[in-house]
């Protein structure tokens, strides 16, 4: 059988642990789940890459290469990842394209057979809705009071889970 989606893009804080605001490598905690969920994943046969927004690469505060192998460490295939800051107005920071566009360059992938799971509807759901993917949405992260998307979802491409186990579940099945 095969699987409906092929790809899935895994926001870090406040999506796989922490509490959605940055955290140096040594303060950030896993999710109990969040191991697991990863490899479930990989076991359906899914490519799955970690991404993210990372300002304090950019301002000194956090090495990029550490920050990569932190999440390949934690069994993504692959991570694209914006060192901006929203100021350098670059075209990788979420909810812009251009870490998509990177993993095309990459990797093989449809985005119509792809997901994004993330805690932010402002960078991550809207980063979904702009690449026409699947935007599953976390509530165990930063908390935005209202839904900011430009169109509310009318195609039925948002999911609201609680968190990463509740995702990869409603992926898997």
């Amino acid at each position: 059988m095969t699987n409906k989606y092929t790809t899935v893009f895994i926001d870090r804080d406040g999506t796989i642990g922490g509490n959605g605001h940055f955290q140096s490598l040594q303060d950030f905690k896993l999710f109990p789940y969040s191991l697991k969920a990863i490899t479930a994943l990989k076991n359906h046969g899914m490519q799955v890459f970690g991404l993210s927004n990372q300002t304090y690469i950019e301002n000194g505060e956090m090495n990029y290469h550490d920050f990569f192998n932190s999440l390949i460490s934690i069994g993504f295939d692959d991570a694209f990842i914006c060192p901006h800051s929203e100021s350098t107005n670059c075209r990788c920071r979420k909810p812009k394209n251009g870490l998509i566009e990177q993993a095309h360059a990459k990797y093989d992938f449809a985005n119509e057979r792809s997901i994004i799971i993330g805690d932010r509807y402002s960078s991550d759901i809207q980063l979904a809705q702009n690449c026409h993917m699947l935007g599953i949405h976390v509530s165990t992260g930063k908390h935005e009071l209202t839904y900011p998307l430009q169109s509310k979802d009318t195609t039925g491409k948002i999911i609201n889970v609680n968190n990463l186990k509740e995702a990869v579940e409603y992926i898997i099945n």
